[in-house]
């Protein structure tokens, strides 16, 4: 009888075993795509930012992308994509802290290559929002402070995904004021 329970033992340690790795490289993997958009996202969007103020309130800037086919990015647009690019960022860095923490002495290797990855992410967000002054938001001084604050407003998001659904779901699920 225990001939063929210790095998399935094994089986078992394998399978989580082969998880982890793939855990481990996915998280890898998206860390080091994730970076490299944010920072193209924020140029873009820091491009166009300066490109509004130089044609003036009446016009819309805008820049062509091609892919997979040929369209124009506006301000507006940008901001989405620098806010999407943000959150990933943040999801990234708090899935594979989640991981850290429940993977625990069992996986430290991960947790070395993986620490310094998402730091390098969170470092950035930090840096961008405080090379920019987040403080003087209310500057009018400053116009790329606006992008900062979405970018941090992402990454934050993203770093508290669940926090920030939870906080939605109270927000769109109260009654109008003055409804019985």
């Amino acid at each position: 009888m225990s001939n063929t329970v210790e095998p399935h033992r094994r089986r078992t340690r394998t399978v989580r075993r082969s998880h982890r790795r793939l855990i481990v490289t996915i998280n890898i993997a998206q860390a080091v795509i994730a970076l490299p958009c944010l920072i193209a996202a924020y140029g873009l969007a820091e491009h166009l930012v300066a490109a509004q103020e130089a044609v003036g309130p009446h016009q819309v800037a805008s820049r062509s992308a091609h892919w997979p086919v040929d369209f124009a990015i506006t301000l507006n647009m940008s901001l989405l994509i620098v806010g999407a690019a943000a959150g990933a960022v943040g999801s990234v860095i708090q899935q594979s802290m989640t991981f850290a923490r429940t993977t625990g002495a069992n996986h430290q290797v991960a947790w070395y290559i993986m620490r310094p990855l998402w730091s390098a992410l969170l470092a950035s967000v930090s840096v961008i929002a405080v090379n920019t002054g987040l403080i003087s938001i209310g500057d009018e001084s400053t116009s790329s402070a606006g992008v900062a604050v979405l970018v941090l407003t992402g990454a934050l998001t993203g770093l508290f995904t669940d926090q920030a659904l939870n906080r939605l779901r109270r927000i769109f699920n109260r009654p109008p004021r003055g409804a019985a």
